[in-house]
């Protein structure tokens, strides 16, 4: 019995063994490719909400101090208000999803949060001395909303 060597014999390498090595390699490089850019663009997509509901809270913020900075201004130089009153549009989606906006009195927080997805959640503060804000939650698809002043309850209503 001859004996060969292995390292030189090359009768018995298979096309077919390498290009299904070739195949699978290629495939997991693709999978793995195309997974990390996927998370990538998730990551880009909250990143775009959270920056587009920290835009609108503080334009709400500002609002409702400003009401509150007028009421307190017209009475304390004796004024009675009748009617105050903003016009809030807001877009009914944001990256293509609906979004709830909270209005929380005892933490004096506005909260914007995409539904479904809490690593979007956005809290911006606002500040009322003469008045008080009830607390309430509104829906993203409606789209257009009021600021108003009661002035029998001296609170400012969102609706």
């Amino acid at each position: 019995m001859k004996l060969r060597s292995l390292k030189e014999d090359d009768s018995a390498v298979s096309i077919t063994v390498g290009f299904i090595l070739t195949f699978s390699i290629t495939v997991i490089i693709l999978v793995t490719i195309l997974s990390s850019f996927y998370s990538l663009m998730n990551t880009a997509e909250q990143t775009v909400m959270r920056d587009e509901f920290e835009i609108h809270a503080n334009d709400i913020a500002v609002r409702i101090a400003t009401i509150d900075t007028m009421v307190g201004t017209a009475t304390s130089s004796g004024s009675d208000i009748g009617e105050l009153e903003y016009e809030l549009s807001l877009p009914e989606r944001i990256a293509g999803k609906p979004y709830s906006i909270g209005f929380d009195n005892s933490t004096k927080d506005i909260v914007f949060v995409s539904q479904g997805r809490d690593e979007t959640m956005v809290k911006v503060p606002y500040y009322t001395e003469n008045t008080v804000l009830f607390s309430t939650t509104l829906q993203s698809p409606k789209g257009e909303y009021t600021i108003q002043y009661d002035s029998g309850n001296n609170a400012i209503i969102i609706s």
